[in-house]
């Protein structure tokens, strides 16, 4: 072969590989920082092809059997993500690349008046446009793959049937063309408009199952983030209810606990006149962090009482200054169970983004009710640090079920015919409900 030829087949196939492995690489993340391996898997691919040039191995089609089994080997060993994802994508990718080839190979042939063989016989004008048509349109289909949306990651709600048609399409394409393709180089007398219909058909039909496979996966992702949804709620609507239980029952424990200590104290005055012995100084101090608890917080609202307690305890506990300006009255118009939800998502949110700063934390609390408007406004000190998506905050926590707290606030308000919106500033954070209030 002359040394042009190698410098092109060289440039051919680290075009091929290297955007198979950047299709690969933009729909699995990284286990390591390192590069080291994704190089030498795409060194190694690149000289199996380059190899293939020059040593045959009979009939067999090592270079198209090692393609597939190493790109799958390398997502296993160096990528995350499910191994069910990783065999789509590996099948997916290497039958629309075989599919291109071959539809490549039946235009140049069919444009030039040549049979299939001689358009990829070696060194040959017709080989060079043929692998100029097949990489160019390679590399255009795979950048617009590598740039779609990542799907969604947990295959757990995908359901069984179409996900195996995902699989067994592309896996039969691939080995229908390699069976065509040993029949065009072993001199078979294939008609080049069957070559031309096989490959479009192949090529339009793993394209459909990517389609079939893009709304699988969009379609779970509602239905788990619709099922944990349900759950928080559920877990939120028990945990708020024991909060509320837990709250009244320290309420009466902290009035009978203050009566007992006033009653030992003044048995200890009794035997110590002056007032100054140590057991009665003890009990006064008691009382006072007792007393000082935020167990007094009185809204109006029992429900509002027992959240914003339990949260301004935590608050306190994380050195956070929480103060609170809560103005209510008799009758809201939100249930207690959405507003319990709506208090605790966002009152959590702000301690997390508290604890994120060394000093300077506190969280500022307003619900008023004014003009036919119930209003809350959280806001509280930030580090100015947010991910945002489509102009859309977006969490930074790690994880599916994060991110959902925030989503559920917005729904809650927004089926009352409210509005929520919050401010992302540099040095604060504020979160913005507003609820009309409807005149039965």
């Amino acid at each position: 072969m002359p040394i042009q030829w190698i410098a092109i087949q060289l440039f051919v196939n680290t075009v091929e590989v290297g955007t198979l492995y950047y299709l690969l690489c933009s729909k699995f993340p990284a286990k390591s920082k390192t590069f080291i391996p994704t190089l030498c898997f795409v060194a190694g691919n690149i000289s199996v092809l380059m190899a293939s040039k020059f040593v045959t191995f009979g009939n067999l089609p090592i270079a198209e059997i090692l393609a597939p089994t190493s790109s799958f080997l390398y997502l296993l060993l160096f990528r995350s993500g499910s191994a069910l994802k990783k065999m789509f994508w590996t099948l997916i990718s290497i039958a629309i690349l075989f599919s291109l080839a071959f539809f490549a190979i039946a235009i140049i042939a069919m444009n030039r008046g040549v049979a299939s063989v001689d358009a990829v016989a070696p060194n040959s004008n017709e080989l060079l446009l043929t692998m100029i048509l097949a990489k160019t349109s390679q590399v255009a289909i795979f950048y617009v793959l590598a740039k779609r949306k990542k799907t969604f990651e947990s295959n757990s709600l995908l359901s069984i049937a179409p996900m195996l048609i995902c699989l067994i399409v592309p896996l039969l394409s691939i080995l229908s063309i390699l069976f065509i393709n040993g029949s065009i180089h072993s001199d078979a007398n294939i008609p080049d408009e069957l070559i031309f219909f096989v490959s479009v058909s192949y090529l339009a039909i793993n394209v459909i199952v990517y389609v079939l496979y893009e709304f699988i996966g969009r379609e779970a992702e509602k239905n788990y983030i619709l099922v944990a949804k349900q759950k928080q709620y559920n877990l939120t609507q028990r945990h708020n209810i024991q909060v509320i239980e837990i709250y009244e029952r320290m309420r009466e424990w902290k009035h009978d606990f203050m009566n007992h200590m006033q009653v030992v104290s003044g048995m200890l005055e009794k035997t110590d006149p002056s007032g100054n012995g140590e057991a009665i100084n003890y009990i006064k101090n008691l009382g006072g962090k007792i007393e000082n608890s935020y167990l007094d917080i009185a809204s109006g609202n029992l429900a509002v009482d027992a959240i914003v307690s339990a949260k301004a305890t935590l608050a306190a506990a994380n050195e956070i200054e929480l103060s609170r300006n809560i103005l209510l009255t008799d009758s809201l118009p939100i249930d207690n169970t959405d507003l319990c939800s709506i208090l605790s998502n966002l009152l959590d949110n702000a301690i997390e983004a508290c604890c994120k700063l060394k000093e300077q934390r506190y969280i500022n609390l307003e619900m008023l009710v004014f003009k036919n408007q119930f209003s809350i406004k959280i806001t509280n000190a930030a580090n100015g640090e947010y991910s945002l998506e489509s102009g859309k905050l977006k969490t930074t926590k790690n994880g599916n079920l994060h991110g959902i707290g925030m989503g559920h606030v917005r729904a809650i308000v927004d089926s009352y015919g409210g509005i929520f919106d919050v401010e992302p500033e540099a040095k604060y954070f504020a979160a913005n409900v507003s609820i009309p209030i409807i005149e039965k």
